[in-house]
């Protein structure tokens, strides 16, 4: 147990620093409070990217996340609509995961997760770029061991690709 506890701060510490982490406190009443995210700011075209989250909803009224892309600044791609499963309302812990294409060059884009509750305001928007380079490491999912929950997909976002050139 004390070896998965010093791995855990330790990977923790390391996102943290390299900012590829966000640990929040406790936000107003009535706010969403986002206990961890994080996503690989690079991966290879064809690689399954995975945007990790754990947030928390105080009130409970959490309903479904609205993700838009946004290319050049634009967005070219309807959203993709994920609900959240019964007993999610009030916290959920996992991953989105979007499937890339490998076979024609894509922009790099900015993901943008909006979560809204049940009357469909926006609650909380998180923001993830992604820059596509053929020389960066494959993805790898977190250890098993170190947050078995955040392994756990909590939808697959659906995006029509613009190729590249766009």
């Amino acid at each position: 147990m004390k070896l998965f506890m010093k791995v855990f701060i330790v990977l923790n510490l390391f996102f943290i620093f390299n900012g590829l982490m966000t640990i929040s406190r406790a936000g107003a009443e009535g706010e969403l409070i986002v206990r961890f995210s994080y996503a690989p700011e690079k991966i290879r075209q064809g690689d399954i990217w995975k945007i990790y989250l754990s947030v928390t909803d105080p009130e409970g009224h959490m309903h479904q996340v609205v993700c838009r892309v946004e290319q050049n600044g634009e967005s070219y791609h309807k959203p993709s609509l994920i609900f959240l499963k019964k007993g999610m309302e009030k916290q959920f812990t996992g991953h989105f995961a979007v499937y890339t294409q490998s076979f024609y060059e894509l922009n790099d884009f900015v993901l943008e997760l909006n979560i809204l509750d049940r009357e469909g305001n926006v609650r909380k928007t998180l923001r993830f770029p992604l820059e596509f380079d053929q020389s960066s490491e494959p993805m790898k999912p977190l250890p098993a061991d170190i947050e078995k929950d955040l392994n756990r997909r909590i939808g697959i976002i659906d995006i029509d690709w613009v190729l590249g050139g766009v």
